[in-house]
């Protein structure tokens, strides 16, 4: 059978960095992992083409018998876009991820088959009811299917140069109970790990076809720790034996702050960047949504052992719990500032089906819609200790400090000049990077606004001044704020006229102005 595997275009956010990938010369990112494990997961006797519209318009008169699509709860508007065109085509069309794991119901009438929850067994199975005649409405995968089971994606089967970094998954599942989150539901609490060699295979299969950035997507890399340390070394081996061609970003949790052992290897294993869900520094609302690893010692601490090791933390922040009040925007900002994060991804909560905050906010009338909204900005969950009025222009005004170029480039700074050096850290390292250079000189210093041109200009000189081997960081980080900034200043917009529609709607004054 000929199979056409597409995802979705990712509506911009915070994450997306669409505003600077023109200097990066790349089209998106990284890839939708679920594209290539899938097509690895079909049996070599079908032809597998994989299509992800971030990199390349989506084709719809490919020659396929199937269509399968994929996404979060984000793309669920663009999902059914393409359902409907390829379904009018006459197209047999499925569905599976994240999306279809938590929403199955939205899209029944929506796609021929619709999968739930993990596929390693219950693709292989449809693909030959299909070719029996004897397909499914659904496939649920109840048995949490065995990592040791997933073959090697085809990588080969993507555009790999049109990528920022490429994506591998080591682990699934996370052993905390945090109550917002989705992953304890759609992949438990036991993490699953594959083997130290399949995850070796992935690595080399990468750098055979050109990759030099990997993100490994485990939503807690360090979930088994042991499993991690046992990978890690593995990987230090490997780095130490081809010259370290590859930086490694992760996913963890702020309890790696307390393992020297993980943080030495992490160092050694040439990983640069991790992304922790720190959420609040207000304990309260830590102890509400059950974040109970990040009470264990103070946040500060934790992060700023993190950076000694050598590790950029980019964070995951929330305001709008229920324990927060107007004091939270200044906390968060506060803590932020002190921390030296320069990328903290600042959002409001959104209770997403079939979490346990769902389930809580539903039954006490306190969610705006049954399911996210299309907009980042937005939350579906009405506040308890503010107005949403208030929430909205508090977390405006905290964008707007956040990253202002003042606040921004004083946090990069603090980070370079106390970050323990790295395994690999030279000013220049490969033509790519000397490209990257210029493109950066000429977009944030030579064409841009006095603002990011003396920003990006004194970060560099005062880098360069201070401490030159974190070049390259002060590069990334200022191209960063590109994007970071003007997606900001856009998002305040929409907040502004949310935040008008909210105090007309309450009788209240119109919101002061912020300087962005």
């Amino acid at each position: 059978m000929k199979i056409c595997l597409i995802a979705p275009q990712n509506p911009e956010s915070f994450w997306t960095f669409d505003r600077i990938l023109p200097s990066l010369n790349k089209k998106c990112v990284f890839p939708n992992l679920s594209l290539p494990t899938v097509a690895g997961i079909t049996p070599r006797h079908h032809d597998v083409v994989l299509m992800d519209e971030n990199v390349e318009p989506i084709d719809f008169d490919v020659d396929a018998d199937i269509i399968g699509l994929t996404g979060y709860v984000i793309h669920k508007r663009r999902i059914f876009e393409i359902a409907a065109e390829f379904r009018r085509r006459g197209k047999f069309v499925v569905a599976g991820g994240p999306f279809a794991s938590l929403c199955p119901d939205e899209l029944r009438d929506k796609v021929d088959v619709v999968f739930v929850d993990e596929a390693e067994y219950s693709w292989p199975q449809f693909l030959k009811d299909y070719e029996a005649g004897t397909w499914q409405r659904e496939y649920r995968q109840d048995e949490k299917p065995s990592m040791h089971d997933s073959p090697l994606p085809r990588f080969d089967l993507l555009k790999v140069d049109e990528y920022r970094s490429m994506t591998i998954q080591f682990t699934r599942g996370c052993p905390f109970t945090c109550e917002f989150c989705d992953i304890i539901v759609m992949y438990g609490r036991r993490p699953r790990a594959k083997t130290v060699d399949q995850v070796l295979a992935e690595v080399r299969e990468l750098h055979r076809l050109g990759a030099h950035n990997i993100f490994i997507v485990d939503d807690n890399f360090i979930g088994n720790p042991k499993e991690a340390k046992h990978l890690l070394a593995a990987i230090v081996e490997w780095q130490a034996a081809n010259n370290y061609p590859i930086e490694f970003m992760t996913e963890v949790s702020i309890n790696l702050s307390q393992n020297d052992d993980l943080l030495v290897l992490m160092r050694k294993a040439n990983f640069t960047t991790i992304f922790i869900g720190i959420e609040s520094p207000r304990a309260s609302s830590l102890k509400e949504t059950k974040k109970t690893q990040n009470l264990r010692e103070s946040l500060l601490d934790s992060v700023h052992r993190i950076q000694r090791a050598g590790l950029e933390v980019m964070a995951g922040m929330i305001v709008g719990f229920d324990n927060d009040d107007p004091a939270i925007f200044e906390e968060q900002f506060r803590f932020i500032q002190d921390a030296r994060i320069p990328v903290s991804m600042t959002g409001m909560p959104n209770a997403l089906p079939k979490t346990p905050l769902h389930k809580r906010l539903k039954e006490a009338g306190r969610l705006v819609a049954e399911s996210v909204g299309d907009q980042f900005v937005l939350t579906n969950v009405i506040p308890k200790g503010m107005s949403s009025a208030e929430l909205y222009e508090g977390y405006r005004k905290l964008l707007a400090r956040l990253y202002s170029h003042r606040n921004y480039r004083k946090r990069v700074m603090q980070l370079i000049l106390h970050k323990g050096t790295q395994i690999e850290s030279k000013l220049i390292a490969s033509r790519q990077d000397l490209g990257i250079l210029l493109r950066v000189f000429w977009t944030c210093i030579v064409s841009a606004s006095p603002r990011r041109a003396l920003m990006t200009s004194s970060l560099l000189l005062e880098t360069l001044l201070r401490r030159p081997r974190a070049f390259r960081d002060a590069v990334t980080l200022a191209l960063i704020h590109k994007h970071l900034y003007e997606y900001m200043r856009e998002t305040c917009e929409r907040l502004d006229e949310l935040v008008v529609e909210l105090r007309a709607a309450a009788a209240l004054p119109p919101p002061t102005p912020v300087d962005a």
